[in-house]
């Protein structure tokens, strides 16, 4: 629903500045839009699946044992 309303949204805003709405514009307008709402929500995904699965915490902890103190800002 969020991808109909922002191609809607995106279309209006288009047509109101006087720029003739052709079927490729619409065409490419809709796959833009709605490509980049399933890459974020596949990426989205991909974050919670490595927090869940343990990646994280297992990087981490690798990051530690080669650098024990952190990251320090150095004057």
């Amino acid at each position: 629903m969020l991808a109909v309303a922002l191609t809607a949204g995106a279309l209006i805003w288009i047509s109101a500045s006087g720029t003739p709405l052709r079927l490729h514009l619409v065409i490419a307008i809709t796959l833009a839009i709605f490509l980049s709402l399933m890459l974020a929500a596949a990426l989205m995904g991909l974050v919670f699946f490595s927090n869940e699965s343990g990646h994280d915490q297992s990087a981490a902890d690798e990051a530690a044992r080669h650098d024990p103190d952190g990251w320090q800002d150095e004057d």
